[in-house]
């Protein structure tokens, strides 16, 4: 295996990879770069310049490319790529804004949930926009054991149309076909990582509808019980971006979330791609 120039992020959480330019990458380099990701469950790349194409192509090393539900704001021949962003062209949108400002994990509301997410940073403020990353995994092997085997026996309620219905930016209302086509999923309040059996809580405090077993308030209740706690400052890292930076993180393990910044000072221009994991378990 090729051995990478790594320099931690956090202790436990995340490494940064150095001095690689990832339209160089053969496939060994590539998959010393997957076997990074799947042990650390964050990593960085900085100073790449890539074209989307470029970008698809490296993200598809880590598996199949997951769709976006809303393409309005996907590149145009490239609907794998959704984009975040407060610039508008001629008066309108280019992309999603405010996206993300909640603790959750992407796309758990899908019977498939993504495995890895990418983002891509093109334009980004100098102050603000920060991406935050809570280990999940961490924050449950933190709690006393009885308390870890009360959790990991629950399941939750995942609900796409609830998601969009219920938040209170960018909300929306859902017609019958859409919901028709966005059945509700059950996934475990814990999961365990495919590739190591480590546990983790698998949380999303806009699309987890209700926890079985509790009164959906006392449910919603909890889970936002518990996002507090995973995302206390011991768990998370906080990525300050630059343009041409790229992060990934492992969605089996982690929690995030954006932070705002001064959207009539600063644009922010970011490309993000999803990798369809495996069903919770």
């Amino acid at each position: 295996m090729v051995a990478l120039q790594e320099r931690a992020l956090k202790p436990g959480l995340g490494v940064e990879i150095l001095n690689l330019d990832i339209r160089q990458a053969d496939d060994e380099v590539a998959s010393a770069i997957a076997d990074s990701f799947q042990k650390n469950g964050v990593v960085v790349l900085r100073d790449q310049k890539l074209r989307p194409d470029e970008l698809s192509a490296f993200a598809a090393k880590f598996g199949e490319l997951e769709r976006n539900k809303l393409l309005q704001y996907t590149i145009p021949d490239h609907p794998e790529i959704y984009i975040l962003s407060n610039k508008k062209v001629d008066g309108k949108p280019i992309g999603a804004h405010l996206d993300g400002i909640t603790w959750h994990t992407d796309g758990t509301y899908l019977e498939y949930p993504p495995m890895l997410t990418l983002l891509y940073a093109l334009e980004a403020p100098p102050e603000g926009g920060e991406t935050l990353v809570a280990d999940a995994s961490a924050a449950f092997y933190a709690l006393p054991l009885e308390r870890q085997e009360e959790l990991a026996a629950m399941k939750a309620l995942h609900s796409y149309v609830w998601f969009q219905e219920t938040r209170q930016i960018n909300g929306r209302k859902l017609d019958d076909d859409e919901k028709k086509r966005n059945p509700d999923i059950i996934h475990p309040l814990v999961r365990s990582h495919p590739m190591n059996g480590r546990k983790a809580f698998f949380l999303s405090t806009g699309a987890i509808q209700r926890i079985f077993g509790m009164p959906d308030e006392e449910g919603r209740a909890l889970v936002q019980e518990l996002a507090a706690y995973v995302t206390r400052d011991a768990f998370v890292y906080t990525h300050h971006w630059k343009p041409g930076d790229l992060l990934l993180w492992d969605d089996r393990m982690t929690l995030h979330r954006a932070s705002l910044y001064d959207d009539d000072k600063y644009e922010r221009l970011v490309y993000r791609i999803w990798v369809r994991g495996e069903r919770p378990r």
